[in-house]
């Protein structure tokens, strides 16, 4: 029964010693607003440097983990490359054997004047200076270091709870029993990579080891072994993190994986083809704290020496496992909507830079969906086929479902501490986003009407095709400027747009009227003249969601919230006239004729 009461206090003083390095970690995180994904994206023009890096935001989160799901994140977002998030990976490995070094100052000599900084003595002093933050913090960065301090505090008080515990079981035969099973090489990476699979953090792993050592019944042999397989085991983080992200954020975990396994089986050949020929004379001698730490880091930095020259070789080695999906078809890529959202990843949703960024791009690629879509809607007239009607119903089923996830990820992004410039941002996506949504919408139904017409052999007349033709002309010409002018930012597209605008609702008028002339001369008849304006009336109601991406985009350039139609139309007409004018008159010259 004391066994039983011991071995739950020692698993509340890990409990501790974890919840105390993610407090650490979040508000680390929280209190660099976004800085270190920054510093980790501008760590791309050398390998050096990024290593580096990974190793420098490690020390400052305190995790691995951490750094390794913000990069797999990074990547999975396209904003990092994978061969560039393969040095950061291998600093994060170094890094992350700094929590190790700082645990063993608990086994600082209590004589010593360095006995001050022992976890025992720091404990509760950074605990009372968190609380007290806590308590009189009136702004939230304050109270961010509050809690950071908090965590530190609980860290070293978990750790100091495990050792006291554990020195109490020196004299248990089935302890000593248990680490004598895992001197065996395999026994010993298996369960490292297990225990830190359970607990989700190498340096806790090593902080039981480092606790148990108190015992004076730990040996290099049982401790060489757990220590090469914790750093499998913590792979397992950044797999998970790749679940459901594209093929390049797989391929980061898989870096992680295998450059812990790698390592691991080098160092594995190395040492016990060593111990078996020649033999270490300290092998079953007992380890200490220091000692634990000390070879932690070893096997990190000897890993990373021998490997960095060979990132290369591990990128290809990713590849080869992890294989881009080959294309059948030239608009599947269009359809597998799922790789784009993976932009929309909740790994990057809190940093507002990157996910106003990301959400920009999904924007973009609805646009360029649906302006496909109308595109070979257009296409049926002329060769209509079921498959590609099918086609046109799948991507406008993705657009729908693109424009679902992109809403509640703005929203979500539009409840952080964001700035004013940041918020205008937020909004005007979330109103380009609806827009390019109804245009996909519109040309779906243009294509239903398109495939009404194919089963009732509708036929139009040759001056209706000529006229149908122009608006088509206008509206494709409509939506792919919008997409421009969103990318850009460019104010004469958006003037452009109006003019298109202007000139295709004169037109479309004098079609109208034309089609009604026919139809007293009976050229046309009244079906085929249904599904003319029918079809005119789709493109006129397209060219007016493009001219609203239009008036949301000129937020971007202006920093004003919505403006009204009215206000837009005064702007333009006020500060514009002579640019619109140009602009009309091209629209005659392309468009009449």
């Amino acid at each position: 029964m004391n066994i039983l009461i011991s071995v739950i206090k020692l698993l509340g003083g890990l409990a501790l010693l974890i919840y105390g390095m993610k407090i650490l970690s979040t508000n680390l995180k929280k209190l660099s607003g976004g800085k270190l994904e920054k510093v980790l994206t501008s760590a791309t023009d050398n390998m050096f440097k990024g290593l580096l890096t990974g190793i420098l935001i490690t020390v400052a989160t305190q995790s691995s983990s951490a750094t390794t799901i913000i990069v797999v994140g990074l990547v999975n977002s396209e904003i990092l490359k994978l061969k560039n998030a393969i040095p950061i990976i291998m600093g994060a490995n170094i890094g992350t054997t700094i929590t190790s070094q700082i645990l063993r100052l608990a086994n600082i000599d209590s004589s010593s004047w360095l006995s001050l900084l022992t976890p025992a003595v720091l404990a509760p002093i950074i605990l009372l200076i968190g609380i007290f933050m806590l308590e009189t913090a009136k702004d939230k960065k304050k109270n961010n270091v509050g809690e950071m301090m908090i965590g530190i505090g609980l860290l070293f008080t978990g750790m100091i709870s495990m050792i006291d515990i554990a020195s109490g079981f020196s004299d248990l035969p089935i302890l000593s029993e248990i680490l004598s099973k895992l001197s065996n090489p395999v026994l010993g990476v298996l369960a490292g990579a297990f225990i830190t699979m359970i607990v989700q953090s190498s340096s806790a792993t090593v902080g039981i080891l480092q606790a148990l050592s108190t015992t004076g019944i730990v040996t290099y042999a049982t401790t060489i072994p757990v220590i090469l397989g914790q750093n499998i085991g913590t792979c397992v983080t950044s797999i998970f993190a790749s679940i459901g992200g594209s093929k390049n954020a797989k391929r980061t975990a898989a870096v992680h994986l295998y450059f812990n396994l790698i390592g691991t089986i080098l160092f594995l050949i190395v040492i016990y083809a060593y111990q078996y020929l020649i033999g270490f004379p300290f092998w079953q001698n007992t380890i200490d704290m220091g000692q634990i730490a000390n070879f932690h880091t070893i096997f990190n930095v000897v890993s990373t020496i021998l490997l960095f020259p060979f990132i290369n070789v591990i990128e290809k080695l990713t590849m080869i496992t992890i294989r881009d999906k080959k294309e059948t078809d030239d608009d599947d890529d269009e359809t597998d909507y799922v790789s784009v959202l993976n932009m929309l990843d909740e790994r990057v949703a809190n940093i507002p830079n990157i996910a106003i960024m990301n959400s920009t791009a999904v924007i973009e690629k609805m646009g360029e969906m649906a302006e496909k879509n109308f595109r070979r809607s257009i296409q049926l007239l002329e060769d209509f086929q079921v498959k590609k009607l099918d086609k046109i119903g799948e991507r406008e089923k993705a657009i729908n479902r693109m424009e679902q996830v992109v809403t509640g990820f703005l929203v979500g992004i539009g409840s952080l501490d964001l700035s004013e410039q940041d918020n205008i941002t937020v909004n005007a996506l979330l109103k380009i986003q609806s827009e390019f949504e109804k245009i996909g919408d519109y040309a779906y139904r243009f294509s239903e009407t398109v495939e009404d017409m194919h089963e009732k052999n509708i036929k139009i007349s040759e001056q209706a095709q000529e006229n149908f033709e122009k608006i088509c002309a206008m509206t494709e010409d409509s939506i792919l400027t919008a997409i421009q002018a969103f990318k850009e930012k460019d104010l004469k597209l958006v003037i452009e747009i109006e003019a298109i605008k202007e000139f295709a609702e004169v037109q479309k008028e004098n079609y109208k009227n034309a089609h009604i002339q026919r139809l007293k001369e009976k050229t046309c008849n009244v079906e085929s003249g249904i599904a003319f304006i029918e079809l005119l009336t789709i493109c006129e109601k397209m060219i007016d969601h493009c001219l609203n991406v239009s008036i949301a985009t000129m937020n971007y350039m202006t920093n004003e919230n919505f403006v009204t139609k009215q206000e837009f139309f005064k702007k333009i007409y006020e500060t514009q006239s002579t640019l619109l004018k140009d602009k009309l008159n091209e629209c005659s010259h392309r468009y009449a004729n």
